[in-house]
């Protein structure tokens, strides 16, 4: 094999490691069906229609899974994935390409110094892989982490809504049941489709209503559906006017709402202070350095 053979062929397989990079780095909107599910909840399907149907990568990582999760320090993020629409193969999918990747990009960049007359030691290599690997492993845990934290922020602004409608709706005299279930019927979000969903579940097993919100509490991971449930059921039970205490409960939310806006806009804020520090120091060098030459060189 010529070396331009050579190099062509290292070429393209960096080109196609860092493709794979840029597309994990970088994901594309979800897919119809997770979405639907994300709004309709899970529908019962057969697991081994679902392994048949599956991308060789997920059926991987649902191996993996498998494998790895009663190892010491290896938790499953199963909310997250359930808030998002993802499933656990999935997951461990994307963790397995991206170890993949860092394992492998050392490799190729040992190669093509090699090319050039520089030796690095294999060995060095094949360390750095490993640990390109393992930091680059837990990178899809964090992007999972992130899109839950934002679904979950949306999910809380709807059920802060859903306070304020509930509480409108009992001022009219309506009943435990009917306060829950009337306001879910005007939201249209994913939030309220979910809501709505294990209404519909919570009336067909003759389960009051609150109960179904405590099923969307331990779902989304939203502890303000808990306490709506809890508001709701003392009407339901002891007969107690909750109309002040939705209110409250609803205001509270926003104020709660206004403060995580203002962190993450501080964090934002704060995260731009090292690019604008770097830029300052790169411009004050490139319009300071001819000055200092000159006068070094008087």
């Amino acid at each position: 094999m010529t070396s331009i053979s050579l190099s062509l062929l290292i070429g393209a397989g960096m080109g196609a490691g860092l493709f794979l990079l840029v597309r994990e780095l970088f994901p594309s909107g979800p897919a119809l069906g997770p979405a639907l599910e994300r709004l309709h909840g899970p529908t019962p399907r057969s697991r081994r229609s679902e392994q048949d149907q599956a991308p060789r990568l997920t059926r991987a990582g649902e191996a993996v899974a498998e494998r790895v999760r009663h190892w010491p320090g290896i938790t499953i993020p199963v909310k997250n994935l359930n808030l998002v629409g993802e499933s656990v193969g999935e997951l461990f999918g994307a963790k397995l390409l991206h170890f993949a990747v860092g394992l492998l990009l050392p490799s190729l960049f040992t190669l093509i110094v090699a090319m050039a007359g520089i030796q690095f030691p294999i060995a060095l290599s094949g360390l750095v892989g490993l640990l390109a690997g393992a930091a680059m492993w837990f990178l899809p845990d964090r992007q999972l982490a992130r899109r839950a934290a934002r679904a979950r922020a949306e999910a809380t602004q709807a059920i802060m809504a859903y306070a304020e409608l509930a509480a409108m709706e009992r001022i009219s005299s309506a009943g435990a049941q009917d306060t829950l279930e009337r306001p879910a019927e005007v939201g249209t979000g994913w939030v309220f489709q979910r809501i709505q969903a294990a209404l519909l579940r919570a009336r067909l097993d003759r389960a009051p209503a609150w109960e179904a919100m405590r099923q969307i509490a331990d779902e989304l991971g939203v502890t303000a559906a808990d306490d709506i449930a809890d508001i709701v059921s003392s009407a339901g039970t002891d007969g107690a006017a909750i109309y002040a205490t939705l209110r409250s409960r609803a205001e509270s939310l926003a104020a709660e709402q206004a403060a995580d806006d203002q962190a993450r806009a501080n964090a934002a804020s704060e995260s731009l202070v090292v690019p604008v520090s770097l830029l300052s120091m790169v411009l004050l060098v490139f319009f300071g350095f001819p000055a200092f030459a000159r006068i070094f060189a008087i």
